[in-house]
Parts: C-alpha cells; sequence; structure tokens
C-alpha cells in the first residue's frame, strides 16, 4: 500500500513538472516575452507635446502642433505597429510652469517621448529634469546654442536651428556674392536676438566685411522711430526680429525711408504669418531660413496642399518643424518596430534617422545631435497676388558653425 500511495505521488509531481514546462498550468502565459513587455507593446505610445497656447506666443504653439498633427493624421497614428497619443501641455512660455507640467508628463502621464518647446528659456528649465529621467527630447523650436553645445546630452535632440545657424553661411552669401562690405546690425536685446547676431557677425568679419554699427533695441519695442534714427549710411541693414515686432518694424523702415539701404534678414522676420501683415513694405526682403512654403520639392507641395486643406490656410517654420518632428518620432519608431523599452535602441534610432523633409534633406549631426539642413536664401516677392519667400539660392548641409562645418 505504502508502495502504491508512493508511485501515485511521483506521478502528481511529473505531471505538475510537465505542465510547468510546457506552460499550460498554474497560470504561467505561454508567451516567453516577459508579461510587463507584452503589456507595453500592447499600450499606445505617448507623446508629450509641450508648447506655449496661451500668451504672445501662442500663435507658434497652435502652429507646431497643427504640424504635428498633421503628420500623424497621415500615418494613422500609428508607428511600429503600435497606436499613438499625443498629449499636450500649455508651457504658458515661463520656465516653472514648464517643469511642473513636464513632470506631470512624466510622472502621471508617462510619456515616452517628449516634443515641442518655443522658447529657450523654457528647454534650459527642463533640461536637467528631462535628462535625468532619461526622457529623449525632440526641440521643436527653441534655438539656444548651448542646447547642441556645452549643455547636449544623448537624450536631447533639435529638428529646428541653433541660433547663428543659417545666420552664419547667409553673412558669406553676402560678402562674397552680393559684394556687401559694410553692414548694421540691429537685433532684440536677449538671448536668440544676441546669439543670431553673434552668428551673422562672426561669418562676416571672417570673410572681410565690416560691422560699423551694432543697435540692441529693447525686446518688444512698439516704436523703433528712435532706433532707425541712428542707423548710418551701409551698403546693407541685416536684422533679426519675430512676431508681431517683425510686423512692426518693417513697416516703421519704409516709414523712415530707410529702403534706400537694401534690408537683410533671418528668416523669422519675414516668416510666411508675417507677410501679411508687413504687406508691400516687405517686398524685396532677402533672408535665410531652412525652409520656405514656396519650395518645389514634391514633399513640401504635398505639405502644403495638406496642411491648407486641413487648416485653411498654408504653413510657416513653425507648422513645419512640428510637422518634422512627428517624422522623426514616427521614423525612429518604424526602425524598431514600435518596441520603446529599450531606450539605447530608441536614441539610435533618433539619432540616425535621415529622410526628405518638406525643407529638403533631414539628418543630425552625430556629434552634438543638432539638426543638418539646407539653408535657403528667399527673397520676399508678389506672385499671383500673394507676397512669398522665393528660394533663389540653397546652401547644402548646414551644421552649426561652432563645428567648423557651416
Amino acid at each position: 500500500m505504502h508502495k502504491k500511495s508512493l508511485i501515485i505521488q511521483m506521478g502528481i509531481l511529473f505531471l505538475i513538472i510537465l505542465l510547468s514546462l510546457t506552460g499550460t498550468g498554474c497560470g504561467t502565459q505561454s508567451n516567453n516575452a516577459p508579461a510587463d513587455k507584452r503589456q507595453a507593446s500592447a499600450d499606445p505610445i505617448k507623446i508629450g507635446l509641450l508648447v506655449p497656447y496661451t500668451g504672445v506666443f501662442t500663435s507658434n504653439g497652435v502652429d507646431i502642433t497643427r504640424g504635428v498633427e498633421l503628420y500623424l493624421d497621415e500615418v494613422g497614428w500609428k508607428a511600429g505597429g503600435r497606436d499613438l497619443k499625443l498629449i499636450k501641455e500649455d508651457s504658458e512660455m515661463n520656465g516653472q510652469v514648464s517643469l511642473q507640467k513636464t513632470r506631470r508628463l512624466v510622472e502621471s502621464e508617462k510619456v515616452d517621448i517628449l516634443t515641442g518647446v518655443v522658447s529657450s528659456t523654457v528647454a534650459y528649465a527642463i533640461r536637467d529634469y528631462v535628462v535625468g529621467n532619461e526622457l529623449p527630447f525632440i526641440i521643436s523650436n527653441a534655438g539656444a546654442r548651448n542646447l547642441t553645445r556645452g549643455d547636449a546630452s544623448k537624450y536631447i535632440f533639435r529638428v529646428s536651428f541653433a541660433n547663428g545657424q543659417y545666420e552664419y553661411p547667409f553673412a558669406k552669401y553676402m560678402f562674397n556674392e552680393l559684394k556687401i562690405r559694410k553692414v548694421v546690425v540691429m537685433a532684440p536685446d536677449y538671448a536668440a536676438g544676441l546669439e543670431k547676431a553673434e552668428g551673422f557677425m562672426i561669418s562676416f568679419k571672417e570673410a572681410g566685411g565690416e560691422v560699423i554699427q551694432e543697435i540692441y533695441p529693447k525686446l518688444g519695442t512698439t516704436d523703433y522711430g528712435p532706433y532707425l534714427a541712428q542707423v548710418k549710411d551701409a551698403d546693407a541693414v541685416f536684422v533679426h526680429f519675430s512676431a508681431a515686432d517683425s510686423i512692426k518694424f518693417v513697416k516703421q523702415y519704409e516709414e523712415y525711408g530707410l529702403q534706400r539701404i537694401q534690408l537683410f534678414s533671418a528668416g523669422d522676420l519675414v516668416d510666411e504669418s508675417s507677410l501679411p501683415g508687413q504687406g508691400d513694405s516687405a517686398l524685396g526682403i532677402i533672408s535665410a531660413l531652412h525652409y520656405s512654403a514656396a519650395l518645389t520639392n514634391s514633399e513640401n507641395q504635398n505639405f502644403v496642399e495638406n496642411y491648407t486643406s486641413k487648416y485653411g490656410d498654408g504653413p510657416n517654420m513653425f507648422a513645419e518643424q512640428g510637422y518634422v518632428s512627428a517624422q522623426v518620432i514616427v521614423k525612429a519608431l518604424e526602425a524598431i518596430g514600435g518596441d520603446t523599452s529599450d531606450k539605447a535602441k530608441l536614441l539610435e534610432a533618433i539619432r540616425t534617422v535621415q529622410f526628405d523633409a518638406p525643407r529638403g534633406p533631414f539628418k543630425f549631426d552625430q556629434k552634438t545631435q543638432n539638426v543638418i539642413f539646407d539653408t535657403h536664401i528667399r527673397k520676399v516677392e508678389k506672385v499671383n497676388g500673394k507676397l512669398v519667400n522665393t528660394v533663389i539660392k540653397s546652401i547644402p548641409d548646414t551644421s552649426d558653425y561652432w563645428q567648423g562645418n557651416p
């Protein structure tokens, strides 16, 4: 009897072992993948979007959002076989507020990737937190140079520009091809204005040109008259102003009779969103930027058509930057099959992504993770009754001049 009982017990033990090995008993999953990884693959990939939806830069935030959502529409809100979820937060253009919003995106929403950010102040305010939490951060606009220089991180990428990046080759173009020798430089007295002016001046002086005057009005100045009255005779005036300031400056430049001196600018001055307010006062302004809605490549023509169809008006640089941010995210996720569990592979997929964007060829500098783009020299013209930035020359493969590879 004892021997028979022992045989039965051994048989039961053998059956238990067999069931556990085949994965059909005791609640064991039949899939060899870890349970948490299988659950993650079923969940949507969460993308945090931090831009201003209130305040004077609301339009920039809306334009970036439109660009992001347009591309996500085009791919059916999926990448690498997984659904995509966009979680939007208002930065309010405030560093401390943005840090709180970023904490919520990371700790409550559990976002996988962060994008957006118009202001460099905001980018710096959240930089350490983002890096400390190992969150891939794709900057859609903020141009502070040090974000991809001394404060660079493997978690930080930028699709827009570093301040001075397209101003640097533009200065060489003015000196070498247009034979400009003496310039006056004007820009608002804040970080972006000063960095853009510096990039231009370094390059212009390297080429052999002379900056005979620098004028830095207070940011948000409404009356540029006292500053325009100071402008000395020169071959050209180079400026950087943006948003509402750009409209006031261009109109007042004409009112003060300064159109006798050719006006050159960073592309922000004559962004497509500003041209209607500037009117014919903007005609003839020559600028440099990484984008123009008038580019004739097929990617841009499709982008302009789809954007206009969806939103009722045409895109500008901010919309294109949002669109490209979404392209980078989706293409990187496609490359790794939507598996965000391996952070190193995700970062490598982002860093090495390359494609044809509306602006032209897109890729990251493999050292700084700042964008490399073609700089487009544009001239404001009227085409079919509409003001446009006609591209008159493109300078390929423009990287941050700090790298010595303009």
